[in-house]
């Protein structure tokens, strides 16, 4: 059973990744804080938000799913399945039109209703692969 606050950190984190999916990256600042830190090379919202317009551009049907999450006070950790199309220059590779499906772990730290710490995987994941042989027919 999880407590109130653990419920709120849920459904911040269902309406975050809504966005995500809707590729509404202009609408993130209402879930992620400004001085959000984590596994990109420089924290802030912007730059927060400039790596999910990359994805979003680079694979223009992107979406994340959800496949099991665990909620602990403040902090969610959840694996996700990416799926999308490469039609865009993303993280230095060019575009291969693969249609890619990959798994991700995020683990994020909520502080007064907004991510504050999201640690997660997901350009080194989608990098590899895009640089790996596609399955043969």
């Amino acid at each position: 059973m999880t407590s109130p606050h653990e419920d709120a950190v849920v459904d911040l984190y269902a309406r975050y990744l809504s966005r995500c999916n809707e590729h509404r990256v202009d609408d993130l600042g209402e879930f992620i804080s400004e001085d959000v830190s984590g596994s990109g090379p420089v924290d802030g919202l912007a730059a927060y938000t400039a790596g999910v317009k990359e994805v979003c551009k680079a694979f223009p049907d992107y979406r994340w799913d959800v496949q099991d999450r665990i909620v602990q006070g403040d902090t969610i950790a959840v694996r996700l399945t990416g799926r999308g199309t490469h039609t865009g220059l993303f993280s230095g590779v060019a575009p291969t039109g693969r249609r890619i499906e990959v798994q991700e772990l995020v683990v994020y730290r909520v502080t007064d209703g907004k991510i504050v710490n999201c640690w997660g995987d997901l350009f080194p994941v989608v990098r590899d692969a895009l640089r790996s042989r596609p399955a043969s027919m």
